[in-house]
């Protein structure tokens, strides 16, 4: 490709060329004008990289990408042609046999758009050809190309607005009066709006006072569902078939009941008497709880799950999926009366339950939630539906949120909306500083119930409002991969899950736990006995069932989105088929949070009549993680250099050393060995041991028996 495109661009440089050359020159330059030009280069270019990179083979190609660039090309060279202004047809046709502008392909295409469009029609066709050239070629939408739109004049009102408060503050020429003495101005003091509120439609009340959060309208960022249709002849079919084998096998029952949902159909069966040597006698539950393999034969299902019996009913659930699964979109059930008979702020939709009505459940009663399930039954979609619901419903003045997600791909589309403390945490490691920050996040809260007099964060705002003052936000941590953090730190992470779990609903804060591995050591049964409220959602085994649930079911679950519910105040698990949300409505509501967070800094900005609270313009702004605070404790821990010296003469480090050399807890412990690995003083551990070498003993000389 290089060496053909040298050739190429050779023979349009070259003043003498051969037959062979000179057809070429008649192709290129004369076909595609000074476009002719650009492809040799592309060429040239494009085999080079090839080369550099050591590509063993050829690399596959996107056709939506070559697609695009094909655009793109032809735009370019039309472009060319039609920005030259030839005066009539004759000299578009001479411009292209001089082998300038977009040469005779540029002149045709040029000459057409004009004579069909007109002038300006040919302008527009031009640009919105670009727009999806580009489109095609960086393989995102035409709305993502103008994303550096709102930046842009973020930062040029961010400029002008210093200069525009200059002005406005200079004092006026003093007006002298009869007397002499120079008259005061007027006081400009009253309610103002800036214009940048008023663009944002963001209203203030005060000079004084921040602009306020507008929640998202329902229907503007969710999609309605369809309604479900169901065959009557289908379900008195299997009806009489789920009656026949049962009295086949000796279980005589009747179905009494026929609840239709969107992935099943419960059948509700009532035990019928059979005759024996005591006279008629009842069928047992249990045998027709053992049937359920033989009722999965008869009806041809792939699996069935047998409820014996439903709670607060007098019959057997058999429940029977439905040859297909309807998907149950998150606005109806937001929409729905159970959802808003839900107290807020942290009410959010489940799904549809086997009889298709809407259930809804409120985080702060439960207090925190333990989702499971395998890859691909609905585990991420759940957590995506509850994060959701609560940025629908609270704005950040009320809720705040600490996000992990270790596969990087699941949560990071929600970086920059206002409701985040920090970006969402993708590093392992520093899961555990963000539990330490939100415990002591914890224990300051309960301080302040303490000097307050109040028990919980419902009675501190109610007082903090009725003083004038600031009210505490509820604050959801959501963990997206809890197998990953008990791999990496099980005991640190246990310790301070359990203590969240069991301490923290007071405070507000409340935790989401979401796995695909539940097993013993991941779902501990320390954390189990705090996560009263669970989902579980297909799994492989009835082990992970039982760790789950502490009872079998969630094995026989279909996937995609059917799952059990286990409420804290309920007796048993609650089957439902979870709502649906799409990528189009995340990034919708994502979308919308954080254009009115541009608004809300530029509106706050603009509005202050503080000179210092204004911040000085080409200075970067950015936002310090919140668990970073324990570097620089760690730093100024009065103990460290005393810690450092210890590790010297001893020629060896560890956490345990110090604490009982020095007497101190663990975690300050750790955080000091933590900083001297990062200060280069002791290395890695070493192997399985928590041993670290010293690598930097200072001016002093190692112990004996150190090299």
């Amino acid at each position: 490709m290089a060496l053909a495109g040298l050739l190429l661009l050779l023979s349009l440089i070259s003043a003498n060329r051969n037959t062979l050359f000179e057809a070429v020159f008649n192709l290129l330059a004369r076909g595609m004008g000074l476009g002719g030009y650009l492809l040799p280069i592309v060429l040239v270019g494009l085999g080079l990289w090839l080369i550099l990179r050591n590509f063993d083979r050829v690399p596959s190609f996107d056709p939506e990408r070559v697609t695009g660039v094909t655009l793109l090309f032809f735009n370019f060279i039309t472009s060319l042609h039609f920005f030259a202004f030839p005066a009539d047809r004759a000299a578009a046709f001479a411009l292209a046999q001089a082998g300038r502008g977009g040469g005779y392909v540029g002149a045709f295409i040029s000459e057409g758009l004009v004579g069909f469009l007109g002038l300006w029609g040919a302008v527009i066709a031009l640009f919105a050809w670009l727009l999806v050239g580009m489109a095609f070629t960086l393989d995102v939408t035409v709305a993502d190309l103008f994303r550096w739109v709102p930046p842009l004049a973020v930062a040029a009102r961010a400029r002008i607005a210093p200069l525009i408060r200059s002005r406005l503050a200079r004092p006026p020429a003093s007006i002298e009066s009869p007397a002499g003495l120079p008259l005061a101005p007027p006081d400009a003091g009253g309610e103002t709006l800036t214009a940048a509120a008023a663009e944002g439609g963001l209203r203030f009340d005060a000079p004084d006072m921040q602009p306020e959060w507008v929640l998202p309208a329902l229907d503007q960022v969710f999609d309605q569902g369809q309604d479900i249709v169901h065959s009557d002849e289908y379900d008195r079919m299997n009806a009489r078939v789920i009656e026949d084998t049962l009295a086949s096998f000796g279980a005589p029952a009747k179905v009494v009941e026929i609840r239709h949902g969107p992935a099943i159909t419960m059948f509700g069966v009532e035990p019928d008497f059979i005759e024996s040597r005591a006279g008629k006698t009842r069928v047992r539950v249990s045998k027709i709880a053992n049937l359920a393999d033989d009722l999965a034969l008869a009806l041809a299902a792939s699996t069935i799950r047998i409820q014996a019996p439903v709670p607060g009913e007098g019959y057997i659930g058999i429940e029977v999926p439905n040859e297909s699964i309807s998907l149950v979109a998150l606005r109806d059930v937001i929409e729905s009366e159970n959802f808003k008979r839900m107290p807020p702020p942290l009410r959010f939709g489940l799904g549809q339950d086997v009889s298709g009505t809407p259930v809804a459940a409120n985080l702060a009663a439960m207090p925190h939630l333990l989702i499971a399930g395998a890859t691909g039954s609905g585990k991420s979609v759940c957590v995506n539906a509850v994060i959701c619901c609560l940025l629908a419903h609270n704005s950040p003045d009320d809720l705040r949120m600490i996000m992990v997600d270790p596969k990087r791909v699941e949560l990071t589309n929600y970086n920059g909306i206002p409701h985040l403390l920090a970006p969402v945490v993708v590093e392992m490691e520093r899961v555990v500083g963000a539990l330490q920050w939100v415990t002591r996040e914890m224990d300051a809260r309960y301080q302040k119930f303490h000097d307050s007099r109040t028990r919980n964060i419902i009675e501190y705002n109610r007082m903090i409002a009725a003083q004038g003052g600031k009210k505490l936000p509820y604050m959801v941590v959501i963990i997206d991969e809890l197998a990953d953090l008990m791999l990496l730190a099980p005991d640190q992470s246990e310790k301070a899950i359990t203590r969240l779990a069991q301490l923290a609903r007071a405070t507000g804060i409340h935790l989401i736990l979401a796995t695909q591995r539940p097993s013993v050591d991941v779902v501990t049964g320390l954390i189990k006995a705090n996560f009263p409220a669970r989902i579980a959602f297909a799994v492989s085994s009835g082990v992970d069932s039982r760790v789950i649930l502490d009872q079998p079911g969630a094995d026989r679950l279909l996937g995609r989105g059917d799952m059990l519910f286990q409420a804290p105040d309920a007796p048993a698990p609650v089957r439902l088929q979870g709502v649906f949300v799409s990528d189009l409505e995340i990034n919708q509501l994502v979308q919308f949070w954080r254009m009115q967070t541009l608004r809300h800094a530029d509106a706050s900005t603009l509005h202050s009549s503080r000179a210092a609270d204004i911040p000085a313009a080409g200075i970067p702004l950015k936002q310090k993680p919140i668990w970073e605070e324990g570097q620089e404790e760690a730093d100024k821990d009065p103990v460290y250099d005393e810690a450092v010296d210890l590790i010297r003469r001893q020629g060896r480090a560890s956490v345990s050393m110090l604490q009982r050399r020095m007497r101190i807890g663990y975690t300050r412990a750790a955080r000091l060995i933590e900083t001297m690995e990062d200060k280069g003083i002791i290395g890695p551990p070493e192997g399985g041991a928590q041993t670290r070498e010293v690598l930097d003993y200072g001016p002093a000389a190692p112990p004996a028996g150190e090299n």
